[in-house]
């Protein structure tokens, strides 16, 4: 699954997918509380502006995700 809240940059993830012989699409999200409801999803890798990290992180941890944080 995919958050962002750009979401014209979903479509740039098809090609690249193709690329790498991913024929699947991935579910997308423009609202990362709602990717963390998400059914099979054990870990987020959090690569957001500093000023975002925070609650991501604790909504993250709150439904009981692994996360990794990018800086």
């Amino acid at each position: 699954a995919v958050c962002d809240v750009a979401e014209f940059r979903f479509a740039a993830l098809k090609p690249l997918l193709d690329k790498l012989g991913q024929g699947s699409k991935p579910d997308t999200y423009a609202d990362y509380r709602k990717l963390l409801d998400h059914k099979g999803l054990d870990a987020v890798v959090i690569a957001t502006p500093d000023h975002h990290h925070r609650d991501q992180l604790l909504a993250a941890m709150a439904a009981g995700k692994h996360a990794y944080c990018e800086k």
